[in-house]
């Protein structure tokens, strides 16, 4: 594969294949890969942090697709159930890559993450969330808290921390999520 042949998408691509191999991100692994010098890799991205955020850009942008499927014709609460639902089973199936999207720094959050990525997940939950919740400081709370479950559900089964035969992960993460709901 030449230079001509290379495309963000392909280096992408080739970054989470490097990700789900649990190797280490690097120019050089990538230009193996893709069959190329690492330089024609940094007419795409300047640094291992860029292609990670592109990484990260396509994560949430097929989380998004993936939520806008599922929750098609949904509302209330039961959206809300989904929407939690859709996230942590979609990241459980990336799980190396999520792993690898938690370790960027938020200092270091590109332009591309911060626009098209995680914001366009927040929008859809916040959308669900307004149909339910009209004073906007406790929609704030109640979204946090919704990630918050969402987000340490992911890191929690993906490590393996919620394993117990007395009550099974899943139905934990909806007994939480009826908790929560309960004020609204």
């Amino acid at each position: 594969m030449t230079s001509r042949t290379l495309s963000k998408e392909k280096i992408v691509a080739a970054a989470v294949q490097i990700i789900n191999n649990q190797e280490s991100l690097t120019f050089t692994r990538l230009s193996k890969l893709l069959g190329t010098r690492s330089q024609a890799i940094y007419n795409y991205f300047p640094d291992v942090m860029a292609i990670k955020g592109a990484v990260a850009a396509d994560f949430y942008n097929q989380l998004s697709q993936r939520l806008r499927v599922d929750l098609l014709g949904m509302s209330g609460k039961d959206a809300i159930k989904a929407f939690a639902n859709v996230s942590v089973q979609f990241s459980l199936s990336h799980f190396l890559v999520v792993q690898k999207i938690l370790s960027i720094p938020a200092n270091d959050v590109d332009d591309k993450i911060s626009d098209d990525g995680f914001p366009v997940i927040l929008e859809i939950l916040n959308k669900l969330l307004n149909s339910l919740i009209e004073d906007q400081k406790v929609q704030l709370i109640i979204s946090r808290m919704l990630r918050d479950l969402i987000v340490g559900e992911i890191i929690h089964i993906g490590n393996s921390q919620f394993d117990n035969k007395l009550v099974a992960a899943r139905d934990s993460f909806d007994k939480m999520l009826d908790i929560t709901l309960l004020s609204l």
